[in-house]
Parts: C-alpha cells; sequence; structure tokens
C-alpha cells in the first residue's frame, strides 16, 4: 500500500512539474477580427501596447529583462483585403514584401509552418551578430509581422541561437484564426 501511494504521489509531482515547464496558453483578440493563440515561455506575458481600427501593437515580455522580447504588429492593408492567407499571394508580390525586408538588412528568407498549418515568411538576418529574427504573414486583408529582437538589459544586441530555437518552439503553436461574429 506504501509502495501505491508513493507511486501514486510521484506520478502527480511528475504531472505537475511538467505542467508548469509547459508554458501558458495565451490570445489576443484583434478588433473583433482575428485571434492570435500560442503558447508563450514560462514567465513570458503579452501586453497591447496601442491599438486603433487598423493596426494592433503588442509585447510578449518576460519578467527577465534580459530576456528577448517578441514585437506583435497587426495591420489591415487594403491591398490584401481578399487575401485569405499568405500562400493565396503571387510570386511577384511576396517579392516585393521579401525587398522590404532587405532593403536595411542582409536577410535570408525561409517559409515556416506552425502545428496548425499556418504559413510564415521567416526573415532570418545574415552574419555572426543576428539583432533580430521577424515572422511576417497575411490573414484575412491583415499584415501580421512578429519580431524577436533583446531585452532591454540584454548584453548585447545579438540573438543567441537558444534564444532563436526558442522563438522557433513557440512560433510552432502560433495560429491566427477569425474571429466568429
Amino acid at each position: 500500500m506504501k509502495k501505491l501511494l508513493s507511486l501514486l504521489l510521484c506520478a502527480v509531482l511528475l504531472l505537475v512539474s511538467i505542467s508548469a515547464l509547459a508554458g501558458n496558453d495565451a490570445s489576443i483578440d484583434f478588433q473583433d477580427r482575428l485571434q492570435l493563440r500560442g503558447t508563450l515561455p514560462e514567465g513570458y506575458k503579452c501586453t497591447i501596447l496601442s491599438q486603433s481600427d487598423l493596426t494592433m501593437e503588442c509585447a510578449v515580455v518576460s519578467d527577465n529583462p534580459a530576456a528577448p522580447c517578441l514585437k506583435i504588429f497587426i495591420s489591415f492593408n487594403e491591398s490584401y483585403a481578399n487575401t485569405q492567407r499568405l500562400g493565396d499571394l503571387d510570386a511577384e508580390t511576396l517579392e516585393l514584401i521579401k525587398a522590404g525586408f532587405s532593403e536595411e538588412n542582409t536577410v535570408s528568407f525561409d517559409m515556416f509552418e506552425t502545428a496548425s498549418g499556418l504559413s510564415l515568411l521567416m526573415v532570418r538576418e545574415t552574419g555572426e551578430d543576428q539583432d533580430f529574427l521577424d515572422f511576417y504573414t497575411v490573414c484575412q486583408g491583415h499584415e501580421i509581422e512578429l519580431t524577436l529582437v533583446a531585452g532591454d538589459e540584454a548584453p548585447g544586441l545579438a540573438l543567441t541561437d537558444e534564444q532563436i530555437n526558442n522563438c522557433l518552439n513557440m512560433m510552432k503553436t502560433l495560429d491566427i484564426l477569425p474571429v466568429q461574429g
């Protein structure tokens, strides 16, 4: 009986430990049109910084001011009013978007797909000191950009490989859904 009780207690402690490391599910609603959902790493929270009828800016920040920050920008673009997803854009439009990212920085591009099937254009700064990692998509006429940058009190502006991998893991949980009215 004592063995069974101790095994049960170990199992409960293991489940509590795993759930504590799993992170927090979070969602952001934008103007009753879109909802962004994902799992934030432990110690992170999402805050809306500004919002209007056509734009929203958020930040996913850690309790640790040296940890990286994910900035989220959402804006309605009339040019994409009939565009449901990034994959609906033609090759020429996608190349114009890429050109906008490469005007000021030397970057590489990859397509990144989340667990829910959402396609994101991943923009990675090339070189040794990567100071940002960017994800871009279009959803129901809205441009959505998510940018990982170093924290306010980070020792330098460059992101570490571990920080980039953690961001990629978080982005895998991202989904963007229309809000059902």
